[in-house]
């Protein structure tokens, strides 16, 4: 498991946006499809773009539990992942939220940090963390 840290930006509405190098060797490429659902105070990005029989049936699951479906895509500077608008809300993120990104390969699970704690703390040595199990 690999830890990183981000927050939910301001562009009009919340957005969570994902880019880092480490996306391709997760096996988030360019036009992959993902599945995003929210949890209590995070998200879930599961990697959907092996084994799917009836994307209508993904498609019904996954809006049964208030998530959406994305694409990996291309940008200027590599790769990107963006989720706004209600599945954000859904998830009990806003602007500015403080989160952590525990990721291996096909899966990426996003958390809202507890507000007491500060941003800039190494969260790697925090064994807290380690309990977040996929």
């Amino acid at each position: 498991m690999n830890i990183c840290t981000s927050s939910v930006l301001h562009t009009g509405s919340p957005v969570f946006v994902l880019c880092p190098a480490w996306l391709p060797n997760m096996g988030f490429t360019p036009g992959a499809l993902v599945q995003v659902l929210p949890e209590a105070e995070g998200l879930f990005f599961v990697l959907c773009d092996e084994n799917i029989r009836k994307y209508s049936e993904l498609l019904q699951a996954t809006e049964e539990k208030k998530g959406t479906l994305i694409t990996v895509d291309s940008c200027r500077t590599g790769i990107r992942m963006e989720i706004d608008g209600y599945c954000i809300r859904n998830a009990g993120l806003d602007v500015g939220d403080q989160l952590i990104v525990q990721y291996e390969y096909g899966l990426i699970r996003v958390r809202k940090l507890p507000d007491q704690l500060n941003y800039s703390e190494p969260f790697v040595a925090n064994p807290d963390f380690e309990e977040l199990d996929f």
